[in-house]
């Protein structure tokens, strides 16, 4: 058994690399491949009009469409692209592709429990601790509209506007703005910068605890791939292993994650 798994490509950004990306989809061997996860944050619908992005992006989209007839495409969504969680369930078995939060899947004897990462953020940051105030951030920021990349400032007049949105939180960060404004910077920036909140230790530290059930949907048996934070990895001992980026991150590598018969391995696109 075969699972491939890329996550934050985020197409859709000028830095992304679409290209390469395509190039990677056409020469992989999907008859071989069992299942295909798509780890969240393939499409970055923050920073840009989403049904612009989803025009642009279109022919990787299209050709990932039509791979899902030779396998098993998963698409776990990430904090980039979350409204696709709404639109899949608008459009039910009519969406191409069956969108979750998390999914399980057991290869030889290694059930494997797959999640893009901003959880481990959410807990790991002071802005938040609430999973429910970040993922309602999450979907607003996708359907701000907002090209010219001011979405924080969009929505924190909306904060001083209309209180509706906030009313419905369960925990509201002390400072929504300063809150807002870090969502908008990348993983490398916002999880990396030891002057503002570097967090990195913390999400790969609670990532490889055998305590992390308590605070995750996961179970303890289970081998934890996520992504979210651009940096690769992979820990046997503790189970746990992150796919890494898509050209982003400190070496800007394309980096990729191959599962045959429980064995892990990270791999880089030439």
């Amino acid at each position: 058994m075969s699972i491939v798994v890329v996550s934050d490509v985020h197409l859709g950004m000028d830095e992304a690399n679409e290209e390469k990306f395509i190039d990677f989809l056409k020469g992989l061997d999907f008859g071989k491949i069992e299942h295909f996860i798509l780890l969240g944050d393939i499409i970055d619908i923050w920073r840009r009009d989403f049904t612009k992005a989803v025009i642009e992006c279109s022919r990787s989209l299209t050709l990932l469409n039509d791979l899902a007839s030779e396998t098993k495409v998963h698409y776990v969504v990430g904090n980039h692209d979350y409204y696709l969680l709404r639109l899949s369930e608008l459009f039910g078995n009519n969406f191409p592709f069956e969108v979750k939060k998390s999914t399980i899947i057991k290869s030889r004897s290694q059930e494997f429990y797959f999640m893009h990462g901003y959880q481990l953020e959410v807990l790991c940051n002071p802005y938040y601790k609430s999973m429910k105030t970040y993922e309602t951030f999450s979907e607003h920021m996708c359907l701000t509209g907002d090209d010219t990349g001011n979405a924080a400032e969009a929505l924190w007049k909306l904060h001083q506007s209309n209180k509706s949105l906030w009313d419905a939180l369960k925990r509201i960060p002390d400072n929504p703005y300063e809150a807002l404004k870090s969502m908008m910077e990348p993983p490398e920036t916002r999880i990396r910068n030891s002057h503002k909140h570097n967090i990195i230790e913390p999400i790969e530290e609670l990532a490889g605890a055998e305590t992390k059930h308590f605070l995750l949907d996961i179970r303890p048996e289970h081998f934890l791939i996520y992504g979210h934070t651009h940096y690769p990895y992979i820990n046997n001992d503790k189970k746990v292993a992150n796919t890494g980026s898509w050209g982003f991150g400190d070496d800007n590598k394309f980096f990729y994650m191959e599962i045959v018969d429980d064995k892990v391995d990270l791999k880089e696109f030439d």
